[in-house]
């Protein structure tokens, strides 16, 4: 009988793990509920994608197979992140291995990506920059190996998660030409596939197939393209994602490069610094958001390449591996758990939400009679989550409530207050009720009553004439 092949083994133990994380509360955030809207309006050949986060290739590939699964679908979806949690782990221990930190440095390494409080937060949420991270670790990796087909192919994975890799994916391909390891075919190909993935479902769904970029220059306020110094901004904000033994280990590797002359530590060093440069170019002169979201990559391959460095460390000291690894990955834990409570809190709070919103709609008559009732409307980062549920587009969900309204008012965090505002439906002819008998509006229009309640969430209805209030 063959043994299944590395990469094989590889994803079958990060998909497996990764489905076990669902044993615990879990729901995507604003971006993953967004594709996962998108893949079931793909295969009902009717996307919109006007509204929304940024277009995203390969998420809306995946959730586009999801989709026949119905309900399961988000599931499947938070699978696919969190396995690419785990991949970016085991194989921040690989590549670390390869740069020369041993097994402790491939320990450090692995543990710090596995417990860093970005990766757990966005893994946790569906978010794709754990699965981006894995994809970049999965393109170094081989090519440290000599397999330059699979770099390739990874790092083309890559470029359908984030525009930064472009750059390096076109020098890569250029320079796999340029030393005849790669057929032109190959690389124009996917050069060519990756323009049209970004871009002609956009076309199809908006109408504008650059809408993904307009997208991403429309920053949420407090983004670091709005600070005085977006510079000094996107550099803080990175150096927040870098622990103590991270720091000090990127000191050692830094070291490692001039006393081995190591060009591999030196290449994945640049290659983070690089990331990190055309993000801040973005931020500061392409109007760019630059979210914390976008400096993961950067900060994975620091990680990465701290292991290396802090595991030479050690191996030039003379330590016992045993005795290093478990020095490396005690410091990596002692770290990142001071943040993990917070993330998890988070995380947790977040899925509660999205638990009770199937409940809640049900509660209100469900979604056909809601949508009867009229146009439904919520706080800014629930639409895609409401849009789902009601089987609607995330066009269809409005902000700030007009008559006849559906209202889903919940507290996106802990001790906010809730949103949207109920003030457009009282300044018009109505009042609002708690659950029970009606009370008629002191003008012609809807009567305002609640429809349903849970524990975090209330739907307050203004129906249009008949619908929901005792007339029709």
């Amino acid at each position: 009988m063959r043994r299944m092949p590395p990469a094989g083994r590889l994803v079958g133990v990060s998909v497996a793990l990764a489905a076990l994380t669902l044993l615990a509360p879990s729901a995507p955030t604003y971006d993953p509920w967004a594709w996962i809207v998108w893949g079931r309006e793909i295969t009902q050949l009717d996307l919109s994608t006007v509204h929304g986060p940024s277009w995203k290739p390969l998420p809306v590939a995946f959730t586009t197979l999801f989709a026949p699964a119905g309900s399961f679908a988000p599931e499947l979806w938070l699978v696919v992140a969190r396995a690419g949690h785990v991949a970016a782990a085991l194989l921040a221990f690989a590549v670390a291995r390869r740069l020369g930190g041993g097994w402790a440095g491939g320990l450090a390494a692995a543990v710090g990506i596995l417990l860093a409080p970005w990766m757990v937060r966005n893994a946790a949420l569906g978010n794709s920059e754990p699965l981006l991270v894995a994809l970049l670790l999965g393109a170094v990796d081989r090519q440290l190996a000599g397999r330059h087909r699979a770099a390739f192919a990874l790092g083309a994975g890559a470029g359908l998660l984030r525009p930064e890799a472009w750059p390096f994916l076109g020098v890569y391909g250029l320079w796999l030409l340029w030393r005849r390891r790669e057929r032109s075919a190959v690389v124009v190909g996917a050069g060519a596939a990756t323009v049209a993935l970004w871009t002609l479902p956009e076309l199809w769904g908006s109408g504008d197939p650059l809408r993904a970029m307009s997208r991403a220059q429309d920053p949420n306020p407090g983004a670091a393209a709005f600070a005085d110094d977006p510079v000094g901004r996107i550099l803080s904000d990175t150096e927040a994602l870098l622990v103590v033994p991270v720091e000090l280990g990127l000191l050692a590797a830094l070291v490692a490069c001039v006393v081995r002359r190591d060009r591999r530590l030196a290449a994945v060093l640049a290659l983070g610094a690089a990331w990190l440069a055309i993000v801040t170019v973005m931020t500061a002169d392409g109007g760019f958001s630059g979210n914390q979201r976008y400096l993961i990559p950067p900060a994975a391959l620091a990680v990465v390449a701290a292991g290396a460095g802090a595991g030479w460390a050690l191996g030039r000291l003379r330590a016992p591996a045993v005795a290093a690894a478990a020095v490396l990955a005690a410091a990596a834990v002692a770290a990142t758990a001071s943040g993990l409570e917070e993330t998890l809190d988070r995380v947790d709070y977040q899925a509660r939400l999205h638990e009770q919103l199937e409940d809640v709609v049900g509660r209100a008559g469900g979604a056909d009679a809601i949508l009867r009732c009229g146009r439904p409307f919520t706080g800014p980062f629930l639409v895609p989550a409401v849009a789902w549920q009601l089987e609607v587009h995330t066009t269809y969900v409005g902000l700030e409530p007009q008559r006849p309204a559906v209202v889903f008012r919940v507290r996106t965090e802990r001790g906010r207050g809730a949103v949207p505002s109920l003030r457009p439906l009282d300044a018009t002819t109505a009042r609002t009720t708690g659950p029970g008998p009606l009370v008629r509006a002191r003008g012609p229009g809807p009567v305002v009553r609640t429809l349903a309640v849970a524990r975090d969430w209330r739907i307050v209805g203004a129906c249009r004439r008949g619908m929901l209030d005792g007339t029709g």
